[in-house]
């Protein structure tokens, strides 16, 4: 089984990072850079997409919600100028594709694949799970078969060296049913979760504020849901128990206890999204907490995945 090597457990949240133009802001902040694992991307689809009409993002308590559309422009713009701007940083590119249909995924991960600068991506991570698109998006990731089958369609039509990373969604009532069919579909690696759908109303005008009224929730609001999940899938499924198949934990991130909240329920690595909108330096002061954490007990990171589901083996 295929493994991705990192030299930071952080990693950033598809849908939040961009495609260069985020890292190119990083390039003025190497301490970021150094603690990050991996850069993911923004979404990116066959054909460019204008996405949803305003209003695409709305402040809640306790997290953001929002409807962008996955608003991009296309593989081929994706390959010719962002990619290449990638090259020059010294962190693993993992690149997020959504699709309509199970052959448009194929489609944008054989694009990807035979590109001229293909070797700059160490790996693919399919959104079967974005919660606004009418098209695709929630609707596959809630089907365990097609979710088998879009994994398969990926896994056939890219290079054996791509890593092929599964975004799993929470709108569903088991979490490891389309998790296991990710695995049986032939995913390196699992990632979980996606946003939750939701809904805000402006009292004003007795109309949702979102355009497309309904979008995704993300932020701490969201926290325990995603670490339930992890916990689950690491608790039911062999080959995640094992760490055959690593997962990603993401979902309302916001200081360097809650990262390790998720290793300890399973995950290798983290996503870290809705809490850089916030804080520019989140990336540092999680990795900063983490080591200070490690170094304290005489632990490493791997030692900890799984820790939440060996009772009484392991206290501070």
């Amino acid at each position: 089984m295929k493994h991705l090597p990192l030299k930071s457990p952080l990693m950033t949240a598809s849908g939040t990072s961009g495609h260069s133009n985020e890292m190119e802001r990083l390039q003025n902040s190497s301490e970021t850079i150094l603690s990050l694992g991996a850069f993911v991307t923004k979404g990116i689809t066959l054909e460019p997409r204008e996405g949803h009409p305003g209003f695409r993002i709305v402040e809640t308590r306790a997290g953001l919600l929002n409807s962008i559309g996955l608003q991009n422009e296309g593989v081929k713009h994706f390959v010719q100028e962002e990619l290449p701007l990638l090259r020059n940083f010294d962190l693993p590119v993992i690149v997020n594709i959504s699709g309509s249909t199970i052959k448009e995924f194929g489609e944008v991960a054989a694009y990807l694949s035979n590109s001229d600068s293909s070797e700059i991506i160490s790996g693919i991570e399919i959104n079967v799970s974005c919660p606004n698109v009418r098209q695709g998006g929630v609707a596959f990731g809630t089907d365990p078969g097609l979710v088998r089958r879009i994994v398969e369609s990926v896994k056939e039509r890219v290079d054996g060296r791509f890593l092929v990373i599964t975004k799993l969604t929470p709108n569903v009532t088991d979490i490891t049913l389309p998790a296991r069919a990710a695995i049986e579909g032939g995913t390196d690696v699992l990632s979980m979760i996606n946003t939750l759908r939701g809904l805000a109303i402006n009292v004003d005008t007795c109309e949702p504020y979102l355009g497309n009224i309904t979008g995704g929730l993300s932020g701490p609001a969201i926290k325990t849901v995603g670490l339930y999940m992890v916990y689950e899938c690491f608790r039911k499924i062999p080959e995640c128990n094992r760490r055959e198949i690593p997962i990603i934990g993401i979902g309302g991130i916001s200081n360097w206890s809650d990262a390790l909240e998720y290793i300890m329920a399973g995950a290798t690595a983290v996503g870290v999204g809705t809490a850089w909108f916030v804080n520019p330096d989140i990336f540092q002061m999680l990795y900063s907490g983490i080591e200070t954490y490690i170094e304290k007990d005489g632990i490493t990171v791997s030692e900890l995945i799984g820790k939440a589901h060996e009772r009484g083996k392991f206290s501070k």
